[in-house]
């Protein structure tokens, strides 16, 4: 099955690398998609690492590529953002990459002083200086009828030895506060992938979604439509799996013993033809 699809999303930690380290397998896949010329893009819901700081890190580790195949939650919101409010205002509960990308997209980033009711999108991704004031802004400017877009609900957020909150936490005392839910990006929701389809010009019969979360990744792939891989590499084991509802297609312990079902190069390129 795995040589036939054209389309390859990727999901990074517990996939590729865990922390600093590389994972078995993960630069010889890499060289595979490379060798037969196939789509591929790394995901990743995490909200305040920009493309070029997971390129860095993937070098870093001995993956070379470069940000035309990394697309983060913040990035795939920000490019919805730009088309359907075309040089907006956006309120951003986040941080100075994520404030950066709305610039770099035409979008104007409202401050404390702008007048609520001109404030088009209320945009929230991880904030570790979020406060009572920018709760109170996000707030105003939502029930004046500002757009609610939020990268990713995930409650915490794992750090070297520590969980610490992270988006969902700022995403939830915002909803709570304003009542008005948001639409959300990130994996489990499948718009991250439909985002990364219409980037690759790809279908979702011909695209497999890999990942480590049964919950988020898998999830995600089934919610767009996707095939759908899980490795045991990462977050989620064999006991999740059997009592999981979100079932993948195919299951490996690892990006290794997936690169050795795969043909060579060659025989790759011979059955995609044929």
């Amino acid at each position: 099955m795995l040589p036939s699809y054209t389309t390859f999303l990727i999901d990074l930690d517990g996939v590729i690398y865990r922390g600093e380290e590389l994972l078995p397998g993960a630069q010889q896949f890499v060289t595979w998609l490379n060798a037969t010329h196939k789509n591929y893009l790394f995901l990743t819901n995490n909200s305040f690492a920009s493309e070029s700081q997971v390129v860095a890190k993937l070098a870093r580790l001995g993956i070379h590529t470069d940000s035309s195949h990394v697309l983060g939650a913040g990035q795939a919101a920000v490019k919805i953002m730009a088309r359907r409010f075309p040089h907006g205002i956006v309120y951003v509960v986040g941080e100075q990459p994520l404030r950066d990308m709305v610039e770099a997209h035409g979008l104007h980033v409202a401050t404390v002083d702008t007048p609520t009711d001109s404030i088009n999108v209320v945009f929230v991704g991880l904030d570790r200086a979020f406060d009572y004031q920018k709760m109170t802004k996000a707030v105003a400017a939502l029930r004046a009828g500002a757009t609610f877009i939020a990268i990713n609900r995930d409650p915490l957020l794992p750090i070297e030895g520590a969980l610490v909150p992270g988006c969902g936490a700022m995403v939830a005392a915002i909803e709570a506060s304003s009542g008005v839910h948001p639409e959300v990006i990130g994996k489990p929701q499948p718009t991250l992938l439909y985002e990364a389809m219409k980037m690759l010009a790809s279908t979702a019969e011909e695209t497999v979604m890999i990942g480590d979360g049964l919950d988020t990744d898998i999830a995600g792939g089934r919610a767009a439509g996707t095939h759908t891989l899980f490795v045991l590499s990462g977050k989620d084991t064999r006991t999740d799996l059997a009592t999981t509802p979100f079932l993948p297609e195919l299951v490996y312990e690892n990006l290794a013993t997936m690169v050795a079902d795969l043909p060579p190069p060659q025989e790759t390129e011979q059955l995609t033809s044929s």
